[in-house]
Order: structure tokens, then sequence, then C-alpha cells
């Protein structure tokens, strides 16, 4: 076997080994949990028996993201079944998808090794593993961008060489307007690559036809969409808050890496190697300027319209960065000349990232029971299975307007899952109708969405409480008329 042989076959088996523990990792216990919050309300909006125009009504009355990510799982519902773990199935494969084209991204940009460490650094990262198992449209974003991104580059590279096809501005500006339907953060992708093509036009003086006609056609397709879109939605999210001094020591790595630690290990070498080589970017590096540019719109763009208007800026919404950040600490790593040096940041990287799953579940969970941290629907039914009162309402702390919605959602969710078990529920919308006919009845609180009322059943008026039951993110309080 020669050197070369070797070379390939070990390079072969870590990208096998890299992609294999990618989907274990978020295939194994994947619908372990019931469906969180804002899971049940993507699941109750595409629900495949009703129309696409009754499901984008529901979508507008309660999300404030676009309508692509529950189109979609609506019709995946319709075809494979509703059914929750189909739709967690579906984030799983969004997710590996984006990692391959990242690989493949990272891959264009050297014939060198880096693109194993990218692999290893994304099939090992804490954040995506807990999205791949979310029936919430964050990996769409995640595949959309990985796979823009990819496109961009790739149609970079061979431009130098050969001129490109009517199929690559096709492909590319089909892919570019799905990426600004999924999220209105991706435009934050599309101003980075047009804020990259004119820095490679100020140094090469060179118009790349394809992109200039993919920025036109994307630049009036977004204009028009987010100008119906903002028109039809009706709020946004209220709850968060601009961020502080504490912020700035790590810009959200402590979100993507697991830990404060965890990221702070990374951007510390992020900003080193980007330091160590800044004067390549200039020239040599040149290229990678667009990850660069991803990386500052993505954290300069919403906070600067946080302070000027209203916050804006949350981990899981710039779930992207982590593309051009992984991208640029495996490059840049093995750009290194100090082969002591350069080891020693790839065993650093390697064994932190691999270490960290021994104090998450993620390990854990193949030797004992996985805690849970989302509410117990499935262990909350059982108990009401084996309840003489069928009766339940929810006590939802929010407007009435929405409430409504909210209610009619999670009903929706207890109703799959007691079918599924041949239980049948009796819901009741207006606790007072049960007092009036002196009916006991269960009232199911989420302790994360309405803690004030969970904290106090006399908040339940003409009620008193017989029965407490606490399950993870659940109280379940039996009560009944008083006399």
């Amino acid at each position: 076997m020669n050197i070369q042989y070797k070379k390939q076959f070990l390079v072969s088996l870590s990208v096998t080994l890299c992609l294999l523990f990618a989907v274990t990792i978020r295939a194994y216990n994947i619908n372990y949990e019931s469906l969180w919050f804002d899971e049940i309300l993507s699941f109750w909006v595409a629900d495949p028996l009703i129309t696409i125009s009754e499901s984008f009504e529901r979508h507008k009355s309660i999300e404030q993201i676009p309508f692509l990510y529950n189109l979609t799982l609506k019709i995946i519902f319709k075809i494979f079944g509703y059914n929750e773990n189909i739709g967690r199935h579906l984030s799983l494969i969004f997710n590996i998808f984006g990692i391959f084209f990242i690989f493949r991204t990272s891959s264009l940009l050297k014939k060198n090794n880096s693109f194993i460490l990218t692999l290893f650094l994304l099939s090992t990262n804490i954040y995506l593993i807990t999205y791949s198992q979310e029936l919430r449209p964050y990996s769409l974003i995640f595949f959309l961008c990985s796979l823009n991104i990819f496109l961009f580059c790739k149609i970079i590279k061979t431009s130098v060489s050969k001129e490109i096809k009517m199929y690559d501005l096709c492909s590319y500006c089909f892919v570019q307007i799905l990426m600004i339907l999924s999220h209105p953060f991706c435009l934050i992708i599309f101003f980075s690559t047009t804020l990259f093509l004119i820095f490679k036009y100020i140094k090469d003086k060179k118009i790349i036809k394809i992109f200039n006609i993919s920025f036109w056609i994307s630049l009036i397709f977004s204009l028009v969409y987010f100008f119906y879109y903002l028109k039809s939605t009706s709020s946004f999210p209220g709850w968060i808050e601009q961020p502080g001094i504490k912020f700035y020591t790590n810009f959200y790595f402590s979100n993507f890496f697991g830990s404060r630690i965890m990221g702070l290990i990374h951007l510390i070498i992020l900003l080193s190697l980007i330091t160590l080589f800044i004067k390549k970017f200039k020239n040599e590096f040149f290229n990678l300027n667009i990850f660069l540019i991803i990386i500052f719109l993505s954290y300069s763009l919403p906070l600067i319209f946080g302070y000027i208007f209203k916050p804006i800026i949350f981990p899981r919404y710039i779930i992207f960065v982590l593309i051009p950040t992984i991208i640029l600490l495996s490059f840049l790593t093995f750009e290194i000349n100090n082969k002591i040096i350069k080891n020693g940041i790839i065993i650093i990287l390697v064994s932190i990232n691999l270490g960290n799953h021994f104090t998450e579940s993620t390990f854990q969970q193949f030797i004992k029971e996985k805690t849970r941290y989302k509410p117990e629907f499935k262990a909350m039914i059982n108990l009401l299975n084996e309840s003489s009162i069928k009766n339940y309402a929810l006590n939802l702390s929010m407007p009435e307007s929405k409430r409504l919605y909210v209610d009619r959602a999670i009903k929706n969710y207890i109703s799959k899952l007691s079918i599924n078990q041949n239980i049948k529920l009796n819901h009741i919308y207006n606790i007072k109708e049960a007092n009036s006919h002196n009916k006991k009845i269960w009232i199911i609180c989420l302790t994360n969405i309405s803690k004030n009322k969970c904290r106090d059943s006399k908040s339940i008026s003409s009620f008193k409480t017989l029965k407490i039951v606490y399950f993870s993110g659940i109280k379940l309080m039996l009560i009944g008329p008083i006399k």
C-alpha cells in the first residue's frame, strides 16, 4: 500500500466516521421528549387535513417568522403522515445536508485536510445537535444558508477559469430566494455576498455577471416579499432584550459551543488566527473575506437595529454564523507553518469538542436515562388515562386573542397523542362552564410560559384544588367547584 493510497484511505475513513457520528448522535432518542411549546405551534399550523390558506391563517395568528418552514412541514405530513416523529426527522435531514454542504465549501477552499476538521467540528457541535431534534425552522435555515454559501464559493472559484452556465444562475437564484423566504435574518447572507462582490470588484475590476443578475432578482423579490411580510405580520418578539456588556465577552459562543469556557476557547482561537493571518486576507486569502463579512454583519446589523428600534438579536436567529466560524477555525489552523502549534490547536479543538459530550446528555443517554427538559405531555396523558376525570383545560397567561389559537394548538397536540394511545379526553375551553355543571377538571399549566397562573391555583375563581402533580415543564392541578 503506497503512501498516497494510505492518505486517501485515512481521509475517507475520517470523513465516514464523522458523518456516522453526526447522524447517530442526532438520530438517537430524537423523539425521546414531547414537543415543546414552539414545536406544538408548528405542528398545529402544518396540519395536512386543512387547506394551505387555512394553514397560512393559523400561521399569521401565532407565528412571527415566514411561512416557508411550516409549508414544507405541511407537505411532508401530507406525504408521510401527520406525526411529530416525521417532523423532527425532517429537521435531522436538513441538519445533515447543511453539514455536508459546509464540508463541501471547506474542501473548495484549498486542497488540504482542513475540511476534515470542519466536518468534525460540525458533527460534534452541541448547538447544531440540539436544533437537529426540534420541529422548528432553524435546521432549514442552517441548510439553505449552507447551500447558498457553497454555491456562491463554487461560482467564485469557477469564474476564474471558465464561463458560468445559465444552470448555475438559476440554481443560485432559486436557493437564495428560498433562503430569504426562510427567515428575515437570512438577508444578512445576501448583504454579505453583495458587500464581498463590491470589494472584489474594487480589487479585480471585474464583474461576475451571474451575481449581477442574481442580485437584482433577489433584491426586487426581497423588497416585494418583505413589504407584504411586514404588512401581514401582526407582531414581533417582545421578549427579546438588547444584549448587555457580558454579551461582548463571548458573542453567543457559550451558546454555540455548549458552555462559557468552551465558547471562550473557540472565540480566543478564532480571533488569534484572524489576527495572525490578517495581512493575507488582502490578497492570498481574499476569498475568505466573505466569511469575515458574514460574521461581522451577523452581529452588527441586528445590534444596530436593536439600539435604534427594538431588540431582535438572539442566538438561534443567527445560527448560520457557525458556518463561517467553523470554516475559518479549520482553514486558518491548517495554514499555521509551525507544526507543534498547528497540531496543538487541532488537539485542543478535537479533545474539547469530543470531551464536552461526556458532560452532556448526548453520550450519557447511551448508558442512562436522558434528563427531560421539555414538557412531559406523554407522561401526563398516561396519568389522565388512569384517572376517572377525563376533562381538562389549559391555563394560559396571554392575551385572549392569542390564547384562543394557542389553546387550539396545544389541544390538537394532546388529541394526537391521546389517539395514538387510545385515550379519550374531553377538552374544555371555558373553565367557568365546567364550574356551572359542578364538574371536576384537570388544569394544565405550562410552567415556562404561564408562570404567574401556575404558581397559584387561587387564580381560578370558584374552584378548590384537590390534587397537584408536577411533570417536567407542566403543573397539573385537579380542581373541583366550591360547594
